[in-house]
């Protein structure tokens, strides 16, 4: 059987920003609501695969803003799956407002890991028997690697931060959502002020846990890009990569 998930969300004072407007790791808090819903009903959420020694990570995201809601409003967050390969499942979301406009949308692939290794696995079989809806028209698979990821990056900005309790989630490692938050809390305050993220793009490289120290670093890829790194320290590994697209007033 396959199934869609719809949720309504009336947004709410702190999930918006100091203009009135959904803040962007709100409405990926949504999203990932939805999608842990829309799993359940599939019998692949975060606890079915706990139960099997499993978790759920999410390698590759990208959110297209269209028009931002704001406070008091009422959105749709619709979500599904739209294919299954050896490693790889791949999730749409759909965001709208109460006449159906689109607000925003999203495409997104994730793998399994090993809770016992802590290391990507071929997606077990009771996954790879999922039905995704027909029906739809998938939004574009995101390439493994992006070309943000392979290009010369000297950072021009810097910001030190401790993973915090707040930011780990139930399979024990950082939510993709709190990296999202320190990319933003990074940028100079004329971004911030002046400019709307209109697109983000991440590729997660690997786990961070509660207590490592982090570097979220930043350079402008042009006046209305930035290419974004956020680096363990004590390894020096990369963790994420991101591009970010700002539209200006």
């Amino acid at each position: 059987m396959a199934f869609i998930q719809t949720d309504t969300f009336t947004l709410r004072g702190y999930e918006c920003d100091a203009f009135g407007r959904l803040s962007v790791p709100a409405l990926m808090n949504f999203m990932q609501e939805s999608a842990n819903r829309n799993a359940i009903d599939y019998g692949i959420g975060i606890a079915d695969l706990e139960q099997q020694g499993f978790g759920w990570m999410l390698m590759r995201f990208q959110l297209r803003m269209h028009q931002y809601p704001r406070y008091g409003q009422t959105i749709r967050v619709i979500t599904y799956p739209t294919a299954v390969e050896k490693f790889f499942i791949y999730r749409d979301f759909r965001v709208e407002d109460e006449t159906g406009q689109l607000l925003a949308d999203a495409t997104s692939v994730w793998l399994v890991f090993s809770i016992e290794k802590r290391a990507m696995v071929p997606l077990p079989d009771f996954i790879k028997r999922l039905n995704p809806p027909t029906g739809f028209d998938p939004l574009p698979k995101l390439p493994t690697k992006p070309d943000f990821q392979t290009k010369p990056f000297t950072p021009a900005t810097g910001k030190d931060v401790e993973v915090g309790w707040l930011s780990i989630d139930q399979n024990q490692h950082v939510n993709n959502v709190a990296y999202v938050h320190w990319l933003i809390e990074a940028l100079d305050k004329e971004t911030l002020q002046t400019g709307e993220l209109s697109e983000i793009d991440l590729v997660d490289r690997t786990e961070s846990h509660w207590g490592d120290q982090m570097q979220v670093q930043a350079v402008s890829e042009s006046p209305t890009t930035f290419i974004h790194r956020i680096v363990q320290q004590e390894s020096g590994k990369d963790v994420l990569l991101a591009r970010s697209r700002w539209t200006f007033n």
